[in-house]
């Protein structure tokens, strides 16, 4: 059995625990998706075949949970969480012209262009709206900073497409705002709805926030070591759409002269198939002049500073939280 196996088995253990609770988002996600328009129903069913983690849902109700168990709230809460992590991944769709999304069409492959940002907008709304109907106006203010953050990471993102000289503090900024800052601010508002840990807001929220580097960074080295069977997307995406990642920032830093120049050429076409053609070579170079091996030890060194934002406060269900979250996220890779 295989490192990431037993890391995914954990996760599915911490899962078990919270089972009835997940049970509960999974109903509240459906009553929220399911639409007024015969077609908005289709696309919602469509979204829910595909197979989700539930990773931030799962991390804001341990974050919950205290030993009478978890509040009616956070499941709404968490419900509201999903459903924007669900936006965002439409949208994302949308804006890459991807042709898959959890090895399903994507909805803009299936519905088009003009559904899926149409949908995008349409689960966001439903997350803010369900939360304002719900009372739960510090989740609605830390979900709504959120996806301010997130849309204008996806314009540095557009700003600094093909951009070889992106500084790796920009892009730590970008990926903060793309994805840290919904995982931080779903261990926020959880950790809100547990009297025992209130106070320790702060220390979940920095918690929150790392695991979310960790991610990202992870999910960014995939492209280059992935497999595309189980990943349900093919890997290339970021070079083939002039995103420029950790690995290859790394790799672009320690290379030498001749080899930049080359990397440089091939950067430079903006045809997807001139761009994929030569793949192989730059996801070469990448390994060779240290890029994978720098953003792996990059994403370790944030997961221990996740570890360490939550120790002090680690006990019960938030140990189990500190104990399998982090590896998991970091396994992957293996």
């Amino acid at each position: 059995m295989s490192l990431l196996d037993r890391e995914r088995i954990k996760l599915i253990s911490l899962q078990k625990k919270i089972g009835p609770a997940l049970e509960k988002v999974d109903a509240e996600f459906l009553r929220i998706t399911t639409g007024d328009s015969p077609l908005t129903r289709e696309i919602c069913d469509h979204v829910r075949q595909g197979t989700s983690k539930k990773f931030r849902p799962t991390l804001l109700l341990l974050a919950a949970q205290t030993e009478d168990g978890i509040a009616e709230g956070a499941i709404t809460a968490a419900a509201s969480v999903e459903l924007v992590h669900t936006a965002t991944l439409v949208h994302d769709d949308f804006i890459d012209e991807a042709q898959t999304r959890r090895g399903l069409p994507s909805v803009n492959v299936k519905y088009g262009s003009s559904a899926a940002l149409i949908m995008g907008d349409y689960l966001y709304s439903q997350a803010l709206q369900n939360l304002c109907a719900a009372g739960q106006h510090r989740a609605v203010d830390l979900l709504s900073k959120t996806t301010v953050l997130m849309s204008e990471a996806e314009m540095l993102q557009l700003e600094h497409r093909y951009d070889l000289d992106i500084a790796q503090e920009r892009y730590l900024q970008i990926i903060y705002q793309k994805t840290a800052s919904l995982i931080e601010n779903s261990c926020r508002i959880g950790v809100s709805f547990n009297p025992d840990l209130c106070n320790g807001e702060e220390a979940f929220g920095e918690f929150g926030a790392k695991t979310g580097l960790v991610f990202q960074i992870t999910d960014d080295i995939f492209d280059y070591l992935g497999d595309e069977r189980r990943l349900g997307k093919p890997t290339g995406q970021d070079w083939e759409e002039g995103r420029i990642t950790l690995p290859l920032i790394a790799a672009w830093r320690n290379a030498p002269q001749e080899i930049k120049t080359r990397i440089a050429d091939y950067s430079s076409l903006r045809d997807a198939e001139e761009r994929m053609a030569c793949w192989p070579e730059v996801k070469g170079l990448v390994a060779e002049y240290g890029g994978v091996d720098y953003a792996f030890a990059k994403a370790r060194e944030f997961g221990e500073e996740a570890k360490n934002a939550l120790t002090p406060l680690a006990s019960g269900p938030q140990k189990d939280l500190l104990a399998v979250a982090v590896e998991y996220v970091i396994n992957r890779l293996n």
